[in-house]
């Protein structure tokens, strides 16, 4: 029923102007299918009696109005009507309207990446590459500066670091006691929970102090005391598989105390399977790649691959493979992780791999054992369609390419038994058979460049583990270069 159809006797008032002429019938009001399906929806329950007021202007509530002290000042008021300025909503039941914050800027975290020694400056560039502010070359590694996130990322796509490790402490000691007393001062809890398990390790140079193990128990029990005295309990110790390890290095007169972020060396990629005699680490075997220039595009043969770390590390590069993505980090125990941010790193590295195909890669070895082992660890990192390997002695099989490189270790010395004959035999194939090549050996053994009988055009000292090492570099030409005496 239309509103002209309610009550007919009553006489209707209207308040505004009669703009119709006389007589004229005015037709009756249509509405149209949304808004009946307005008048038909149900009543809306009341609103709360502050959404009421929003449509009239505030006015003071009823009663003695508060008299303003001396000094105070008037209320603030507005050009437009001069109603006052809008202040706190205190409306009964509803909080006050917030501002949204200013998002804080990332916390800068002082880092050291340590790295074999050798690589120190191709660390730092491989730091920067990766968003780290100076980055800064030391002695067995890189000082930096960055967030929590470049510390993921450094873990992730990092090919040539050791661990990350993240400051917390640096000052000058002399005695177990002012270790302990600067470690008991540090917030401990504001970085891990007492659920996670720990353990010290103490690393140390030219120091002082008489034990080592009194050192790193010193320290334990100042993180331990710090636990108790914040939260009324203390983390447990392991002393294998920590959760949140912890480094402490000393120096003559001056001491570092480090979260290790990483947990297992880095090197640790998952995808060795099968050992091999004598592995070169492979932090290592990606550092000779770097310092031999070699780039995806040329062939590269390692003609003595043992377990095959070089060809692995080479195909990885090809195929912009993060080192890290097969394992797990001590960071992800600390309170500053973020599984969201850390599962977008991890997306962005898997997306960023490309396709496995063929690559320019040759292996080869004298061992069909050596075959085997480094066939299962390319299987196990997928890339074994990737890389062309063969049985065969480096003295006699053939140059896969009319040019490119060689990236090898050798046997030698302390590593594997080797004498003179092996390395003037070496000498001697690779000129006849890798003309226009260029070889870089890797040797520890200080006989070697003297019966290799090939002039070093570069020779790069390096460290494999504890074993000290120089990698040498020879352009590889028919004949000999060695000049002939007078």
């Amino acid at each position: 029923m239309s509103e002209q159809d309610e009550k007919p006797g009553r006489k209707k008032l209207s308040l505004t102007a009669k703009t119709e002429a006389a007589g004229h019938k005015r037709k009756p009001a249509r509405w149209s299918p949304l808004q009946r399906d307005r008048s038909q929806a149900p009543a809306k329950p009341a609103e709360p009696v502050e959404r009421a007021e929003e449509a009239r202007p505030r006015t003071r509530p009823a009663g003695p109005a508060k008299a303003r002290t001396k000094g105070e000042a008037a209320p603030r008021r507005q050009a437009d009507g001069g109603r006052p300025a809008p202040g706190p909503d205190t409306s009964a039941g509803r909080a006050a309207p917030r501002r949204r914050a200013t998002p804080k800027a990332p916390v800068q975290l002082k880092l050291f990446v340590p790295c074999p020694r050798g690589l120190e400056a191709e660390l730092a560039a491989e730091l920067g590459g990766l968003g780290a502010a100076e980055a800064q070359a030391g002695s067995g590694g890189v000082h930096c500066q960055g967030d929590v996130a470049l510390a993921w990322r450094i873990n992730l796509w990092s090919r040539l670091a050791i661990r990350v490790l993240q400051e917390v402490a640096t000052g000058d000691y002399r005695s177990e006691d002012d270790l302990y007393r600067a470690a008991v001062r540090l917030p401990w809890s504001d970085w891990f929970g007492v659920d996670k398990t720990i353990a010290v390790r103490t690393v140390a140079h030219a120091s002082p102090l008489k034990s080592l193990n009194f050192v790193t128990l010193r320290i334990k029990d100042a993180v331990v005391d710090r636990f108790r005295q914040d939260l009324g309990e203390r983390p447990s110790v392991d002393a294998r598989e920590p959760q949140v390890p912890i480094l402490a290095y000393l120096d003559r007169e001056r001491f570092s105390l480090y979260l290790d972020l990483s947990g297992e060396p880095l090197n640790r990629r998952g995808y060795r399977v099968e050992p091999a005699p004598a592995p070169l680490n492979e932090n290592l075997a990606a550092g000779l790649l770097r310092l031999s220039g070699w780039t995806p595009d040329t062939p590269l043969l390692d003609p003595m691959m043992g377990g095959g770390t070089i060809l692995l590390e080479a195909a990885m590069m090809a195929l912009d493979m993060a080192p890290g993505l097969k394992r797990h980090f001590a960071f992800e125990h600390l309170a500053s992780f973020d599984k969201v941010e850390w599962t977008r790193l991890r997306k962005d590295a898997e997306a960023a791999r490309k396709e496995a195909r063929p690559l320019p890669i040759y292996g080869c070895d004298i061992d069909p054992r050596m075959i085997r082992a480094a066939g299962l660890n390319l299987k196990a990192a997928g890339l074994l369609d990737c890389v062309t390997l063969r049985e065969g002695d480096v003295t006699e099989i053939p140059a896969p390419a009319e040019h490119g490189l060689i990236v090898s270790n050798p046997p030698y010395g302390v590593r594997l038994d080797s004498d003179a004959g092996f390395y003037k035999g070496l000498g001697d194939a690779l000129k006849r058979h890798f003309s226009g090549w260029a070889a870089w050996l890797i040797s520890s053994d200080a006989e070697f460049p003297k019966h290799i009988g090939l002039a070093a055009s570069r020779r790069v000292p390096l460290y494999n583990g504890p074993l000290e090492c120089r990698l040498y570099e020879y352009r590889l030409v028919a004949g000999t270069m060695r000049k002939k005496a007078p």
